[in-house]
């Protein structure tokens, strides 16, 4: 099923609402990568700031939880999973010795409402046990099961472990016959465990209509074309509110993280109003009584901006008219969305450092990988591989072109020296760069990966023996979510 595109107005919303919703978010500060509002299953506004893009997809972080709910839900719907099901029994050779009553009570209903018990999250990865499940039972669970709310991505991971032990699939291969394929949706991408189970809490990435799909078939209760793939009865317990979580995590300054949580679903401010939900803004969100589906991807330490921004402005301009006059401003929000590009570095050239340093080879004075890896930014997705032997830079008319010589070939990267992003393809994945030189000796350069949700800027510095580089994220946050802080690389002529 291909998504009819239509105007707002003609699903009764208002165009200029979507506006003001563009540009509040614009002033709050949050960069957005991708958006898609739909009503009544029909696309009315969509766009792409590049240079990210409806091909690319995107990293979705936490937002891969509501795919493992409704992997979840599936597998109960064919009796393969039980909510009650205490891991004890499902895990029994994992157990640690002389378990805790609450351990031994702890469900997979538990799990999908991230209140399993723990009063701390276990490490995603711990490289120190390789046996992750073993070590997230062993992890003290100081809470009776179903009492205490506590965010907790290696318990949504756990899931994805009890689904593969259950169905002998993981995640992906799981939900590709029964929600992909029936959905119209690509091959989804998941980052895999050390053990190969995928990372269900957060290892997923998706292009902007695919989740779409994914949330108007959740807010469509399971249904998709005439067919109910997934009964309805699920989606009343994994979107409503099964735990509290008001909590001294979630203060007042971010009220969405305060309504409620479901199976891997969040409750929202407005009342019937929920959301799947990934890092930096990651967003799927459902009106319930407005049918309409609001699908964000953005980059965002505050992510309680995107979602301020809705409800003030998005919510209200849905009216409960079936159709509205055609209005002028829905041009004016397609040309807006059609032109849409992240916020750049304003370029300045210099010939004469152009002219000096162009064609100059550096190579590197200790081991670098390739030139997609040294970019990196894309957080969880497989190295490329190779080598880097040399850089150098060549100069054109509104663009340099960063050439890479690697052990296994040549890569070269666009670099936009008039203001906008250069679009480049490595490895099969977008880039977009930008450029402009800071002093005589000094050139300054933004890379984005069009699958993340952030991407690094150099500093490259010329100096009489060769070039050091400077490299730190766009995303000023560290702790897991970004790779790498501030690095610093050194080359010689």
């Amino acid at each position: 099923m291909e998504f009819k595109r239509v105007t707002p107005e003609s699903v009764g919303i208002h165009s200029k609402g979507v506006l003001d919703f563009l540009e509040d978010v614009e002033r709050r500060g949050v960069e957005m990568h991708g958006m898609m509002l739909l009503r009544h299953g029909k696309v009315c506004a969509e766009g792409w700031w590049k240079p990210y893009n409806p091909d690319s997809p995107h990293m979705m972080y936490s937002f891969t939880k509501s795919l493992t709910s409704t992997a979840i839900g599936f597998a109960r719907q064919e009796g393969k999973i039980a909510l009650e099901e205490k891991l004890c029994d499902i895990f029994p050779d994992k157990m640690p010795e002389g378990p805790s009553e609450n351990l031994l009570a702890c469900t997979v209903r538990d799990l999908l409402t991230m209140s399993c018990g723990h009063a701390s999250e276990p490490q995603m990865i711990d490289l120190e046990h390789p046996d992750w499940i073993a070590a997230f039972l062993a992890h003290e669970f100081k809470y009776k099961p179903g009492t205490a709310f506590l965010y907790n991505t290696a318990g949504t991971n756990m899931l994805c472990a009890i689904l593969r032990r259950r169905t002998g699939q993981n995640l992906t291969e799981y939900l590709k016959p029964r929600l992909f394929e029936p959905l119209g949706m690509r091959d989804v991408e998941c980052f895999k465990l050390p053990d190969g189970t995928e990372m269900g809490g957060a290892g997923s990435r998706l292009c902007t209509e695919d989740m779409a799909r994914f949330i108007q078939f959740v807010a469509n209760k399971g249904a998709w074309e005439g067919r109910q793939l997934l009964e309805a009865s699920w989606f009343d317990l994994a979107a409503s509110k099964q735990v509290g979580n008001v909590s001294e995590v979630y203060d007042s300054a971010s009220p969405d993280w305060r309504c409620g949580y479901g199976f891997q679903f969040w409750r929202c401010v407005p009342e019937h109003v929920f959301r799947a939900d990934g890092a930096f803004g990651q967003y799927g969100v459902v009106f319930e009584e407005k049918d309409a589906v609001l699908i964000l991807q953005s980059a965002a330490v505050n992510q309680q901006e995107q979602l301020t921004a809705a409800w003030a402005h998005i919510l209200p301009a849905i009216t409960d008219e079936e159709t509205l006059p055609e209005s002028p401003w829905a041009h004016v929000l397609r040309h807006t969305l059609e032109s849409a590009e992240t916020k750049t570095l304003l370029s300045t050239r210099n010939a004469d450092s152009e002219k000096k340093y162009g064609g100059t080879l550096f190579r590197p004075e200790t081991a670098l990988p390739g030139l997609g890896d040294f970019i990196g930014g894309i957080w969880i997705v497989p190295p490329m591989g190779g080598k880097m032997q040399s850089l150098s830079l060549r100069f054109e008319n509104d663009k340099a072109v960063l050439v890479c010589e690697e052990d296994r070939g040549t890569q070269m990267l666009d670099i936009g020296m008039n203001s906008h992003f250069a679009l480049s393809t490595l490895h099969g994945r977008t880039y977009g760069a930008v450029g402009r030189w800071r002093g005589a000796d000094r050139l300054e350069i933004e890379v984005r990966p069009a699958e993340a949700a952030g991407g690094k800027r150099w500093l490259w510095n010329f100096t009489e023996n060769g070039l050091v580089i400077e490299s730190e994220p766009t995303l000023p946050v560290s702790g897991g979510l970004v790779r790498g802080g501030y690095e610093r690389f050194a080359f010689t002529r």
